[in-house]
């Protein structure tokens, strides 16, 4: 095909990559807002965002059958345009019923959005045999600084949520308008095989591999977002203002990274990728640990961001490669194994935390490391192709 149309593609795939991104960056960053805005206490908060993830759970079960049955174009058309409209709702809330109930529509969207993009991702690379899944998910990454960057502008302005999310994601929404007709039809499933038939077959053991993997990748990425700040700040000594830039710093770099992800996985290969960037993750986090300085914490957070950056973008990758399992339902498993680990590892990380302290508890995102770069052996072979 045209360079030109693969541009197109890519680049209109790659517009729906940032819209959970910032979705989820305008909600977050106007928490304290909709707190106020509701009269939500701490904990209703922490229930809250249970429903986000419960929801996204709950919307990745029926991801597959959704998608083998109209398509992934039509599932990311019409689960993007309701995240979008569930943000908004949750933006406008003025009751936390009302904010709970916009936080489970938000969630089933964005399950719908990440199974759906990431199968849009892998028949880009399969159809026009070239890599761009980190290019992908660094614009995912894009768009939640993007979000929390618009949150933090319009809450220095004074100005309400609901108007933050109409002017940030009704912008998004224009472009969308082209971006929408150019996604790609999915490929006929080869072989006579039935949806149903498709549905009952064993899921190959690498693919799952590849979930837990990247439920372990997930983990330790959202560590950094939860546990970072509050490290730097009761651990390190650091002022509030520089315990807040953890998430920034290792956001920086794994979206810098992940740009040149796709480039670096044709030249170094899979298995050097993924040993690589781990083991690079392990001894970041070594460095943040060990480091008494808050400002070589931060150096030891970047560096897990550059090591992480390109292990989720090739799980996905991979596993959408696999023989004998569709992009939709490979897409499917990786993402339910991912948010799966993401509502148990916070919690397991606090409880740890109060008993033996939190440098102790963040031991843990260090062996989760270790077990990357020991997975990174199942990547020593080439991928079969279709």
């Amino acid at each position: 095909m045209a360079w030109t149309e693969l541009a197109v593609v890519r680049a209109a795939c790659a517009y729906f990559f940032i819209c959970p991104g910032l979705a989820y960056g305008v909600l977050t960053s106007r928490l304290p807002a909709l707190k106020a805005q509701t009269g939500a206490n701490e904990s209703q908060i922490g229930l809250l965002l249970l429903c986000l993830g419960g929801s996204s759970l709950l919307a990745l079960f029926s991801s597959d059958s959704l998608i083998r049955r109209w398509g992934s174009r039509r599932v990311l058309r019409a689960s993007s345009l309701e995240l979008l409209l569930a943000i908004a709702l949750c933006c406008l809330a003025q009751t936390t019923s009302q904010l709970g109930a916009g936080c489970l529509l938000a969630g089933a969207g964005m399950g719908l959005v990440d199974v759906s993009i990431n199968t849009q991702g892998i028949q880009i690379e399969q159809r026009y045999r070239t890599s761009c899944m980190s290019l992908m998910h660094a614009c995912y990454s894009l768009g939640g600084v993007i979000g929390s960057l618009t949150g933090a502008l319009f809450a220095g302005l004074g100005l309400s949520p609901f108007i933050n999310a109409i002017c940030a994601l009704g912008g998004y929404a224009i472009f969308r308008l082209w971006a929408a007709p150019r996604l790609l039809n999915d490929a006929p499933i080869p072989g006579p095989a039935s949806p149903k038939r498709e549905a009952s077959r064993a899921m190959p053991p690498f693919v799952i591999m590849c979930g837990i993997l990247a439920m372990l990748a997930y983990s330790s990425e959202g560590s950094v977002a939860e546990w970072g700040s509050l490290l730097l700040f009761t651990a390190k000594g650091a002022d509030e203002h520089v315990a807040a830039l953890v998430f920034a710093t290792f956001s920086g770099a794994t979206v810098i990274c992940r740009f040149f992800g796709d480039r670096l996985r044709h030249q170094l290969g899979d298995f050097a990728l993924m040993l690589g960037g781990s083991l690079l993750a392990f001894f970041g986090m070594i460095f943040v640990l060990l480091s008494p300085a808050p400002a070589l914490c931060l150096v030891g957070y970047s560096l897990m961001g550059v090591g992480l950056s390109p292990l989720v973008p090739t799980l996905f990758s991979r596993a959408g490669s696999c023989p004998g399992v569709t992009p939709g339902r490979a897409s499917a498993i990786v993402s339910i194994l991912s948010y799966s680990g993401l509502l148990f590892f916070p919690p397991m990380l606090g409880f740890v935390a109060h008993a033996k302290g939190l440098p102790n508890a963040l031991l843990i995102v260090l062996a989760a490391c270790a077990c990357l770069a020991a997975g990174s052996l199942l990547f020593r072979k080439k991928p079969r192709k279709r």
